[in-house]
């Protein structure tokens, strides 16, 4: 029982650290100090749950992570694409609604850090987009073919490149959600099994609008305003 006790205690600690510091990140940059303060811990705490300020913000990163997969189920998706191209839209309406903390996490947790030589482990939002490609293996919507791993990898990889464009101030969400919607797409008609391209050709088609209105609007996908 004092186990127990114990242990939810901690738990108790950490979940107060982490709300604390989502709000503080939303107003300015993270104090550990202050968030002790906030969080009603000691100072020592937070560092000695997390140990290091960047190891935090990847607490911070699973957790919002866990959120967006929780929406995403909620969600009424018909099928393992729909689910991925919706994931793009609710995370780009993240961005939208709190700016500086996702540009405060986003430049933490991949800034390299020389006082935390921990290792690192595996990027959550490798194994967030992993977890929905191998839904489309799941539910045959992806050619048998195709190699899952290197195709969340490429993905990540241009996610990850228009979340920086985010991060720097180079494109707005809107901009951030069509570079990376139009990205699957294209990479969705080469992997998709025969029966689902139609749709995906279709949504192809509106990225494309939605670009070429963008375009006569204002700077091209990945150019500063």
């Amino acid at each position: 029982m004092e186990q127990k006790r114990g242990h939810s205690g901690v738990e108790r600690r950490r979940r107060a650290i982490l709300q604390a510091a989502r709000a503080m990140l939303n107003r300015e940059p993270l104090s550990m100090r202050r968030l002790a303060i906030a969080a009603g811990v000691s100072p020592a705490t937070p560092y000695n749950l997390f140990g290091t300020k960047r190891r935090l913000f990847v607490a911070l990163y699973e957790e919002q992570r866990i959120g967006l997969i929780t929406r995403l189920e909620a969600s009424d998706q018909p099928d393992a694409f729909a689910r991925m191209f919706h994931a793009i839209h609710l995370f780009g309406r993240e961005l939208a609604e709190e700016p500086a903390f996702f540009r405060a996490l986003f430049a933490t947790i991949y800034a390299s850090d020389p006082d935390d030589d921990a290792p690192r482990g595996e990027d959550p939002g490798m194994v967030f987009w992993r977890g929905l490609v191998g839904r489309l293996k799941d539910e045959g919507l992806m050619r048998a073919a195709v190699d899952a791993d290197a195709f969340t990898a490429n993905f990540v990889y241009l996610i990850s490149g228009a979340t920086l464009d985010w991060v720097e101030a180079r494109i707005d969400v809107d901009r951030w959600e069509m570079a990376v919607g139009y990205g699957l797409a294209l990479a969705g008609m080469s992997v998709a099994s025969p029966h689902v391209r139609p749709a995906i050709a279709a949504r192809l088609d509106r990225f494309e609008a939605r670009i070429a209105a963008a375009a006569n609007s204002g700077p091209a996908l990945g150019q500063p305003g």
